[in-house]
C-alpha cells in the first residue's frame, strides 16, 4: 500500500513536459485563446437549441481563428498541454487574455454609449416644397394617362379578330 502511495505521489510530482517544437508563444497563445472565449461566447449568446449547430458553429469560429493566426491544431493543442502542465506560465497568458478581454469590453462600451448618447435626426422627405410635389403628381399623371392610352389600344391580330 505504501508503495502505491509513493508512486502516486511521484507521478503527480513529475508533470514538467518538454516543450514542444512547434511551441506558440504566451503572447500568441493569449490571442487565440481570446479569440476563441470571444467565440465560445458567440455560440452561447445565439442559445440554440440543438448541440449540434451549436458545435457547427463554433468549429467552423474557431478553424477561422487559427486561419487568422497561421496555425494549425496540432500546434494549438500541443501548445495549450504545455502551458496547462505550467501552471505559472499559464496563469500569465491568462492574465494577458483577461487584459485583452476587458480592453475589447471597454471599447465595446464605449461605441455603445456613442450610439445611445448620439441623438437621431428625423428622416426628412427628399423634396418637401410645391414644385416637388408638383413634379411628382405630373410624373404620376402622365403615368396614368399612359396607362389609359395603351388600354385603348389593341393589337393588330386582336382587331382583325373583331371584324
Amino acid at each position: 500500500m505504501l508503495f502505491v502511495l509513493i508512486s502516486l505521489t511521484l507521478a503527480c510530482q513529475n508533470s514538467s513536459t518538454e516543450a514542444p517544437d512547434d511551441l506558440l508563444s504566451e503572447s500568441q497563445m493569449a490571442q487565440i485563446l481570446s479569440e476563441i472565449h470571444l467565440a465560445e461566447a458567440r455560440v452561447t449568446k445565439l442559445n440554440r437549441v440543438s448541440q449540434d449547430s451549436n458545435t457547427l458553429i463554433y468549429k467552423h469560429l474557431e478553424k477561422r481563428i487559427f486561419q487568422k493566426y497561421k496555425v494549425d491544431t496540432a500546434a494549438y493543442s500541443k501548445s495549450y498541454t504545455y502551458y496547462s502542465s505550467n501552471p505559472e506560465q499559464l496563469a500569465d497568458i491568462y492574465k494577458q487574455v483577461t487584459a485583452e478581454l476587458e480592453r475589447r469590453k471597454k471599447l465595446t462600451d464605449t461605441i455603445s454609449v456613442a450610439k445611445a448618447t448620439t441623438p437621431v435626426q428625423p428622416l426628412k422627405p427628399a423634396d418637401s416644397s410645391k414644385t416637388g410635389k408638383k413634379k411628382l403628381t405630373a410624373r404620376i399623371k402622365t403615368a396614368v394617362d399612359s396607362s389609359h392610352a395603351n388600354k385603348n389600344k389593341l393589337p393588330a391580330r386582336l382587331k382583325n379578330l373583331k371584324k
